[in-house]
Formats: structure tokens, sequence, C-alpha cells
């Protein structure tokens, strides 16, 4: 059985397996819906395609799986992607869950204690201008993204 058979029986059963039934799912944030996941069984490749389906708004973005777990994981990566304006917090999230850093990592990098990234995340304030710079360059090395689009990019989520 392979890992692609095991994530739908897994989801739906071995009754919905051996049927090749179709499914659909919608993918909750709270009580917003941020996106589906489309289950079909493809002839072609003999075997399930997880098709998640990220919203934003009236945009729609899609992509193949091999796992119901992996599209799942995709939706909310696009969710935080598509939210990453709203605050200053919203951005560092999406920034840490990006690179895969812990606050402590990021403190450490930029010099500043995880109580002070905590506070960025929950916008009790905003990091001084030597701290945006140096973040915005940290995340320009890690991504190979050039520094000033990264500047661009993290002044939009401040409101």
């Amino acid at each position: 059985m392979t890992t692609n058979e095991r994530s739908y029986i897994k989801n739906y059963g071995r009754v919905a397996n051996t049927a090749r039934q179709s499914q659909l799912d919608k993918i909750h944030d709270g009580d917003e819906v941020i996106g589906s996941i489309e289950t079909s069984w493809s002839q072609l490749g003999d075997c399930w395609i997880f098709k998640g389906i990220s919203t934003n708004g009236d945009l729609e973005s899609s992509l193949d799986h091999e796992t119901f777990e992996d599209a799942q994981q995709w939706i909310r990566s696009q969710s935080k992607y598509n939210h990453r304006h709203d605050s200053f917090g919203a951005y560092i999230t999406y920034v840490l869950d990006d690179l895969k850093l812990s606050k402590t990592q990021l403190g450490h990098m930029l010099g500043v204690s995880r109580q002070t990234i905590h506070d960025w995340i929950n916008n009790k304030y905003l990091p001084d201008v030597p701290h945006f710079v140096m973040l915005a360059r940290k995340i320009s090395n890690m991504t190979s993204c050039n520094v000033n689009l990264i500047l661009l990019d993290m002044s939009d989520s401040i409101v």
C-alpha cells in the first residue's frame, strides 16, 4: 500500500478507497474557510490526487499533492502568505513559518529576546529601524531575494 492510498484511507476509510469515491473537504482556520481539498482518483496515474485549493477573496490557486496532509499544509501556508500584510505580527508569523524558525532562533539572529519577537507577533510594538533593516537582510540572505523587495514587502504589513 502506498503513502497515497494510506492518506486516503486515513481520511475517508477503506470502503471509500475501494469504491474510488471522490471527496471534497473544506479547510477552516477558526470560523473562516481558507480553502478546500478535492480528492479524486486518477486513472492515468493509478493513484489519488489531493488538489489543494486556496481561496483569498475572489482569487483562487490550486496545486496537486501526494497526500491529504500535504494539501492541508499547503493551504495553511498559502493562507499565512495571503494574510501576511494584515499586520506586522502576521508578517513575522509568516516569516517564522516560511523559514522554519522559532521565535528564539529569530531573536538570536537579530540580537533581541524571544519576548521581543513575541511582542512583535502580538503587535504590541514594532521593531526600531535598525532591527527592521536587519530583519530584512536576514530574510534576504535566507531566501536569496533582493533586500529592497523584502523591505517593501515588510513595510506593506505596517498598518
